[in-house]
């Protein structure tokens, strides 16, 4: 893969029981994550869904490494720092005590502490280049997720994406609420770059024009998550995390609009 240029894509989970009392599954996976840095520093890799500050700090130890490219003409404009991270729109604003408690909040990555939360936010605000969104968006039918019996496991997945990027903002502006995150660092500029920018540049997409390719335009008209929603034939219906929230109203822009 590295020889390739392949991207490494992992969820980063110790397998079975934790090696240490009071650790998460994810913090043990964390240092054979700098062992496949250190033996493959030009493999492109990214942690999924991070959980924990201990992940983001982990990512961030590893390092600056370049990746070559096989087109020199592109290569300045997309070379990256290696490993990077994702991060969902429901990890910065979730916590474990909402996991435990709501069966529409429950996922794997399991949601940790309010601190945890807090570094996820600061990290995805920073208008650097390491972490970026990635939704990890899991639709499951309503009735897997509150009508189960006592002896059956909920499904693990929060549903997200028709809101991701509403829930993103919604979740910088609850930080500013808190005192977490200062006004002045949610700018469009960090915005792009984390729902974006990073993303791209990290998989060597070209960044799009200045003018010319669809953007989103967020309006506020009211709108709020609905509770869930259906399919066409109304055979299927899935819960939405956050339901009732208060978001902006996302809209696209296209060329003619310019």
């Amino acid at each position: 893969m590295e020889q390739h240029e392949l991207v490494l894509n992992l969820h980063g989970e110790w397998p079975g029981p934790s090696p240490s009392d009071g650790l998460s599954l994810e913090e043990a996976f964390l240092p054979e994550l700098k062992k496949l840095h250190e033996k493959f520093p030009r493999l492109r890799c990214v942690l999924e869904h991070c959980s924990t500050a201990a992940a983001l700090h982990a990512v961030r130890a590893c390092g600056p490494s370049v990746a070559g490219s096989s087109a020199p003409p592109l290569a300045a404009p997309f070379l990256n720092i290696q490993p990077a991270g994702t991060i969902t729109a429901h990890h910065l604003y979730l916590t474990g005590d909402d996991s435990q408690t709501d069966p529409l909040a429950f996922c794997k990555p399991i949601p940790k502490k309010p601190s945890d939360r807090d570094a996820l936010i600061k990290a995805a605000c920073s208008g650097g280049e390491k972490f970026f969104f990635g939704s990890d968006s899991a639709p499951h039918p309503l009735a897997s997720k509150i009508k189960t019996q006592s002896s059956q496991a909920v499904s693990a997945g929060v549903f997200t994406q028709p809101f991701a990027t509403q829930l993103v903002i919604l979740a910088l502006e609850e930080a500013i609420e808190r005192g977490v995150l200062a006004e002045d660092e949610v700018t469009q500029e960090r915005l792009e770059q984390f729902l974006s920018r990073s993303g791209r540049r990290f998989y060597r997409l070209p960044d799009p024009a200045t003018k010319g390719p669809p953007r989103i335009v967020l309006e506020r008209k009211g709108e709020t998550v609905p509770t869930s929603i259906r399919s066409a034939d109304g055979a299927l219906e899935v819960g939405l995390s956050k339901s009732m929230a208060p978001v902006f109203s996302l809209g696209w822009l296209t060329q003619d609009d310019f």
